[in-house]
Parts: C-alpha cells; sequence; structure tokens
C-alpha cells in the first residue's frame, strides 16, 4: 500500500504513551495509527450492518407504549415461567 505522510497535534503524555506503547510492541506509530483506523473502521461497518431495521419493525416502532419502570427481564422470566410451567 502506498504510503502518504500525516502530522498529527496530540498533548506531550499522549505523544509518550504512544512512544512507549509503540516500543513495547516492536512497532511504530505510523503502524500503530494505521491499526487503530482500519480496526475502528472496520468496527463501525459492522455495527451499521447490524442495526439496519426492516421496513415491518419500522412501521410497528411506536405502536406500543410501555410505562418507564418496566423491566424487560423480569417481564421475559414471567413468560418463560408460565410457558414451561415453572415456579408453580
Amino acid at each position: 500500500m502506498p504510503m502518504a505522510k500525516l502530522t498529527l497535534t496530540a498533548p506531550p503524555e499522549v505523544i509518550s504513551m504512544a512512544e512507549e506503547q509503540a516500543k513495547r510492541e516492536n512497532t511504530s506509530i505510523s503502524a500503530m495509527f494505521t491499526n487503530f483506523v482500519m480496526a475502528k473502521s472496520r468496527l463501525g461497518a459492522h455495527h451499521r450492518s447490524r442495526t439496519k431495521i426492516g421496513p415491518l419493525t419500522k412501521s410497528l416502532t411506536g405502536i406500543v407504549k410501555l410505562p418507564d419502570d418496566f423491566d424487560e427481564k423480569e417481564f421475559m422470566g414471567q413468560v418463560i415461567d408460565e410457558k414451561y410451567g415453572l415456579g408453580k
């Protein structure tokens, strides 16, 4: 991959931390930055692809109003108890 020059500005303590980490990992700050940006980009793409909501789900959004103190875990526990006859 062809490389281009980039100048970053950071507080001296952050620069020192980056230098120490690069030394520990036997790499360069440029390589660490490249890896960071690429990993962040992959995570962002993965997150965006998971959060797409289908048209049916989107059309149903807001139909049910739940109380502010609604506890989903407790409700699901009750549903499972009823379905499988537990807790009786």
